[in-house]
């Protein structure tokens, strides 16, 4: 497998067809950041799944509610698209609402990074911290389901 990380126009999301095989686990692929203009290794516990929902985030920093929608969704994290990104900085710890019906997901979770603006939008990758067991579970099988309803 080794070998074809080494041609660049193999994927290992290509690889990867199903992401469920390996729940947990460190898998690694590497990736062309134009906006850092090298590449690095991006270092994932979580595969993700591209779904939009509503978010509403409460930051320390910007204590009023904010709104904004997932980009893609893990156990371990989701990233969001909003407008407010003037109130949110990397590092910053949020808390955060996620409606996936039939309930909302509250938790944690730390900025990793902040990207824009783009079209009067920000991007914000989100590490969850805090999940509780519940809610936890609630995602997993959520994430489940939507992995096979795209296979």
């Amino acid at each position: 497998m080794q070998s074809q990380f080494n041609n660049s126009r193999t994927s290992p999301r290509k690889i990867l067809t199903n992401p469920l095989t390996l729940p947990g686990r460190m898998w690694f692929s590497r990736l062309k950041r134009s906006t850092l203009g090298r590449d690095m290794m991006e270092r994932r516990s979580y595969p993700r799944m591209g779904v939009s929902h509503f978010v509403l985030y409460f930051s320390d920093i910007y204590p009023r509610p904010r709104v904004a929608s997932t980009l893609d969704l893990s156990l371990g994290g989701t990233r969001i698209k909003t407008s407010y990104g003037y109130g949110l900085i990397t590092g910053e710890r949020l808390e955060i609402s996620i409606a996936i019906p039939p309930q909302a997901i509250k938790c944690r979770g730390k900025a990793i990074y902040v990207l824009g603006p783009e079209d009067g939008r920000m991007k914000a990758g989100i590490k969850f911290e805090e999940l509780s067991a519940h809610d936890k579970l609630h995602l997993k099988q959520y994430l489940s389901h939507a992995i096979d309803q795209r296979v």
